[in-house]
């Protein structure tokens, strides 16, 4: 049984080779692209953060009114307009959504990087620790930088859109080519 599951298995993967190389192709220009224009990836990020925010202020609205009863209901409505309001400030100021949502990076990177130092000194004992706290130092590092460079709210968030696309690409590529060293099934 096992076999003839590895076996419907490599030939679906086989069969969509060609969609993980075209995919991994489009990815790695897009990723490309966005790296060479930094400062429209981070605006299509912030276009991409308002619509999905105001789709969400959207749903909440129709989830009161349709799914919710009583009390509740309009605390779930609150959050819809407040969805649908933070998204089209998104819109309407998106350099100043680019400086806060830079800013909350910055800050989210300084205490994930502290709190990896930290559990780096707790795990001293085990081998590896350093790794730890070589990831936390890291960390920490970028989002000192980030927030202490004036001009980060115009590129570090295309950057993360391009690095991220690039890497997915790559993923793909890979994928791709491992397939390709799979034997076929019979």
């Amino acid at each position: 049984m096992i076999t003839v599951g590895n076996d419907l298995v490599r030939h679906q993967l086989q069969e969509n080779r060609k969609w993980y190389l075209l995919l991994g192709t489009l990815l790695v220009i897009f990723g490309i692209v966005l790296m060479a224009s930094l400062g429209m990836a981070t605006l299509t990020v912030i276009y991409l953060f308002g619509a999905l925010m105001m789709i969400g202020g959207i749903l909440h609205i129709v989830a009161a009114f349709k799914i919710f009863e009583g009390g509740y209901r309009w605390m779930w409505a609150i959050f819809g307009v407040l969805y649908i309001v933070a998204g089209y400030y998104a819109y309407s100021s998106p350099i100043k959504t680019a400086i806060i949502l830079t800013s909350l990076l910055a800050i989210a990177l300084i205490i994930g990087g502290v709190i990896r130092i930290i559990n780096a000194f707790m795990l001293k004992a085990y081998p590896g620790w350093g790794w730890t706290l070589f990831s936390g130092l890291l960390t920490l590092l970028t989002g000192i930088l980030i927030i202490t460079t004036p001009t980060s709210p115009f590129w570090v968030l295309g950057m993360f859109l391009a690095i991220d696309m690039l890497f997915q690409g790559i993923n793909y590529l890979t994928l791709a080519a491992a397939i390709k060293r799979v034997p076929p099934s019979y």
